[in-house]
Order: structure tokens, then C-alpha cells, then sequence
């Protein structure tokens, strides 16, 4: 009587009961093993992945060996703290794995294969986090004790150095720090495992291809058992590996993709990423063209090379800014298919020459005669620069080119006086002269411009010279203002000595530009 004054229906009664009957067998059992909520501190049943990571970033801060141990607490506690917390996250953060968990707790992941252990990688990265650097072989997660601890299997075979006894420079982490990631000059770098076959077996080839670059690069090597945070940052995951770090730190390196590694083929691949600061010069022109644009001392390589030698590369790059390094390259050693440049002057094959710009082209002023070694060659390039410092600004005419006129060089907006020599012929009589006014005024602020009138014969015309047979004419000319004037009498050191020394002092220009704008 008391159920029907409720008002129910005999079936909402029935079903009534049953629910009733049945509410305690329904309630939430409690969960086997371990509460990851609780371990991580957020809502239970939360499936919120923000909420998550973020509980799991300030946990895995807190229980991180840096900090936990600081507080009181043993490694060995921390480090089952972090296992512990990197497990919550991992399984609350797998919608399969929570359902899992939620329904059976740690037990039902451990009974249905799905977090009981973890797998390689996964310990492996639980590893890296924790004592941040790689593991030494495989990772497992054990129970000892009651506390979940990291163990590192270790690979079998050797840990030892294999390049302490050679050329190779072995790098710590320390090393590479400083001199890698930190770097202002190129390196080279074999990573690799003395555990590895591949590795052993190129141990001879790599000794040989070190003893060949050791004074020309940085040649380094990397032990990958003992120093795997080096490899692991580098990404490193074969071996062996070989790397080209360019000389800018930002700059990604270089893998190495030639074939088969040999003392020839590293050589190769290495000569090809070196940093090249010289010139190649392939004929007269080109040459002359090149010592005139240099306001540094000169030195110039005859090799049958066909690209610059290892050890020029690493001068040019050296004595970049301080000297300037050209190269001729293809010469023949017998002398019978000589190149062009090669047949201008008597030099042997390979050869270095110091070239003095006075002449047409250029004349050797002097000859490296030692062994072409990269130490010897060092200390004579320091000392060419010394007497050139000495010495003062070279001595030389400079060719006037439509180029350098475009840039200002004795154009209209130029105030400065240039000389002008204006050459029709080889005359050796002139040449000499010119020499001895370029040595002298060397380091006036006056222009001493050549130019062939043979190519340019519109300057006649603009500096009212008559056509006539072939002859050289030397001009006063002061560009911004438009004005002129033509040397008369023999074109001798004396005559024309006398003529600069008479303009630059004051002497009048009277004649006026002929044409409303030079060209060349």
C-alpha cells in the first residue's frame, strides 16, 4: 500500500527494486595498483589534455634530478618519482589506455599487454629526460625494491678511443662546445663506434686522410659510446658518419655523400666545401685587370691543378684581407701545352710567385723557392706583407675601364687630378717612364690611369689630340671641372716628372673637355 501511494506503475515498481537491489554491486570498485590522478594531481576521470601536461610538466620539474635531489631526497627516490609521473601522463594521455585504466586500473594495463612494461624508445626518451643525456644501449624500467628504477643494458664490444694516437683530434663534450658550437673556422668530424665494423674498418683511411688536412682544417673525431650526447645532438644514427661544420656556427653541416669513405674520397669532398678566397686567372688581361683592383701584396700560384690545392684554399682564407691569392691553373709540368699566363713567365710547375704590378702585366718580383710547405709558405706571405707595408701603395697605372669610369674613377663628379696615359703601342722607353712616375707618386692623391686609344680612340677626339700614327699621349685632366691639357716633348721620366709636378703645384689647365661626356 505504501508503493502504490507513490504512484507507480507495478512495472516502475518492479524496476524500481531492482535498481535498489543492485546499487551496491554497480559502485565504482577501487582501482588496482597505483592512482595516476592522484600522482599528478588533477580531477579524477579528467580527460583534459591541457590540464594534463601542464600537471605533468610543473611533477616532472619537481621530481627532475636537479631539483629533487636538492630537497633531501636520493637519486634513486626521484628517479622512481619521475618513472611514476612520466607513466601517469603516458597513460591518462592515450584515450586507449585510460579507458583501460579507468575500468581496471594498473592491473588491466599489466593483464591486457598495454603499459605493464615499457617499450625501448619509450624508456629511452623517459631516460633522456630525466638525466638528459643518451643511454648507453637499451633502456628498461625495473622494480626494485618497490621503486621503479632506469637500468641501461650496454652494448657489447669496446668503449675505447681508437684515434688517441693519430692526427685526428678526439672531442670531449667540453671540447665540442667551445670549438664546434662555437665555432669561427670549418671542421671536419668522423662520428663514430669503436664497437661498430664499419667504423674499425675505416680507421686507416681516416689516419691517412687526417695526416694530409691536419695543417690546412680542423680534423676531429667523435667516440659515440662515450660521448652520446654529442651524437644525439648531432643526429647522429649510423655509423660511421662525416660531417663538414662550416666556418659560420649557424650554418648546418654537411653530410658527406661521395661514395664510399677513403683517404681520396674525404679528400676530395673536403677540398670541395673549403673556403676558396682566391682569384683564377686565365689570361693577360684578366691578370691585369686583377692587379689593378689591389691595393694588397700579390701572390700568384702556377699549378696543373685543375681547382686550387687544399693548402692555397686554406692561406687564401688565413690571409684574407691582408694578401691577395690568385691561382693559374691546368699548367703543363713538361712545357710543351703551356697556358696562356704560363708562357709569360719562366717559373717551374707548381710554382708561387710575388708579382710587382709595374709592367704590362706584371713582372715577378720574387719567387717562392722553398719547400711547398703550408708553415714555410706562411711565414712568407707574412713577410711580403711586412716589406709591402714598408714599401708603402704599390707603384702602378691602372687601366681605365668603361667599369671603373661607371664608378667614378676620373668621371665627371671626380675632383681629384688624373694622369692620363693613353697608349697606342708597346713602346719599353714610355714603360719605363711610367714605372719610375708610378713609384714616385705613389702615395699622392692623384689618379695614374692607362687606357688602349686602339679600343677607346674616342678619346682623341675629346681631348682635341689630332689622329696621327701610332703614338702614346700622356693628359692632365681634372674631371669635375672639364678641364685639360696635353703634354708635349718626349714621354721621359724627367719630361713627365716635371709635367704632374707642374699641375698638382697650380700649373693652369686651359683647354676645355671637347665632348659633353667621356666614354669609354
Amino acid at each position: 500500500m505504501a508503493l502504490r501511494l507513490l504512484g507507480l506503475a507495478p512495472t516502475a515498481m518492479r524496476a524500481l527494486l531492482v535498481l535498489l537491489v543492485l546499487a551496491p554491486l554497480c559502485a565504482a570498485r577501487p582501482r588496482k595498483g597505483k592512482d595516476y590522478y592522484a600522482i599528478l594531481g588533477v580531477p579524477d576521470h579528467t580527460s583534459d589534455k591541457v590540464v594534463l601536461k601542464k600537471a605533468y610538466r610543473e611533477k616532472s620539474l619537481e621530481f627532475h634530478p636537479d631539483k629533487c635531489v636538492s630537497t633531501g631526497s636520493s637519486t634513486e627516490e626521484c628517479q622512481a618519482k619521475f618513472i611514476e609521473v612520466s607513466t601517469a601522463h603516458e597513460v591518462l594521455s592515450d584515450p586507449e589506455k585510460k579507458q583501460i585504466y579507468d575500468r581496471d586500473g594498473e592491473e588491466g594495463l599489466k593483464e591486457g599487454g598495454n603499459g605493464g612494461g615499457k617499450t625501448g624508445e619509450e624508456a629511452k626518451q623517459m631516460f633522456r629526460q630525466f638525466f638528459g643525456r643518451e643511454p648507453d644501449g637499451n633502456v628498461r624500467i625495473v622494480n626494485r625494491g618497490g621503486q621503479m628504477m632506469f637500468m641501461e643494458e650496454g652494448e657489447p664490444g669496446s668503449q675505447e678511443n681508437i684515434y688517441d694516437d693519430s692526427n685526428a683530434t678526439e672531442l670531449t663534450s667540453d671540447i665540442y662546445k667551445a670549438y664546434v658550437n662555437e665555432r669561427i673556422e670549418p671542421w671536419v668530424i668522423q662520428f663514430y663506434k669503436p664497437n661498430n665494423d664499419e667504423s674499425v674498418e675505416i680507421h686507416d683511411e681516416y689516419v691517412k686522410f687526417a695526416d694530409t688536412f691536419k695543417a690546412f682544417l680542423n680534423v676531429a673525431v667523435v667516440n659515440c659510446r662515450k660521448q652520446r650526447d654529442i651524437c644525439s645532438g648531432a643526429s647522429i644514427n649510423d655509423f660511421p658518419a662525416f660531417r663538414w661544420f662550416p666556418a659560420e656556427k649557424d650554418s648546418p653541416p654537411e653530410v658527406f655523400d661521395e661514395g664510399t669513405p677513403s683517404a681520396k674520397t674525404l679528400g676530395k669532398w673536403a677540398n670541395k666545401l673549403m673556403p676558396d678566397h682566391t682569384t683564377i686567372l686565365e689570361d693577360k688581361r684578366q691578370l691585369r685587370q686583377w692587379l689593378d683592383n689591389q691595393k694588397l701584396p700579390t701572390a700568384v700560384l702556377f699549378t696543373d691543378k685543375s681547382s686550387a690545392p687544399p693548402m692555397w684554399k686554406a692561406l687564401s682564407r688565413e690571409f684574407n684581407g691582408r694578401a691577395a691569392l690568385a691561382v693559374v691553373l691546368r699548367c703543363d709540368k713538361v712545357g710543351v701545352f703551356k697556358t696562356p699566363l704560363q708562357r709569360e713567365y719562366d717559373v717551374k710547375i707548381p710554382q708561387i710567385v710575388k708579382l710587382d704590378p709595374v709592367d704590362e702585366i706584371g713582372k715577378v718580383a720574387e719567387k717562392f723557392e722553398s719547400a711547398m710547405r703550408k708553415d714555410i709558405l706562411n711565414l712568407w706571405l707574412i713577410k711580403i706583407i711586412a716589406v709591402g707595408r714598408k714599401a708603402g701603395p704599390a707603384a702602378s697605372f691602372r687601366e681605365w675601364t668603361k667599369e671603373r669610369l661607371e664608378a667614378g674613377d676620373c668621371g665627371s663628379g671626380d675632383s681629384q687630378f688624373c694622369f692620363l696615359w693613353l697608349k697606342a703601342g708597346a713602346d719599353p722607353a714610355v714603360e719605363d717612364a711610367t714605372r719610375q712616375l708610378a713609384q714616385k707618386y705613389r702615395t699622392d692623391p692623384i689618379k695614374l690611369m692607362w687606357v688602349n686609344i686602339d679600343v677607346s680612340f674616342g678619346l682623341l677626339e675629346a681631348f682635341g689630340i689630332p689622329e696621327a700614327e701610332a703614338s702614346d699621349f700622356f693628359v692632365a685632366f681634372r674631371p669635375k671641372r672639364s678641364r685639360f691639357k696635353v703634354h708635349t716633348g718626349p714621354l721621359r721620366f724627367a719630361e713627365l716628372d716635371a709635367f704632374v709636378d707642374g699641375v698638382i703645384n697650380g700649373g693652369p689647365l686651359e683647354a676645355k673637355l671637347k665632348v659633353p661626356k667621356i666614354e669609354l
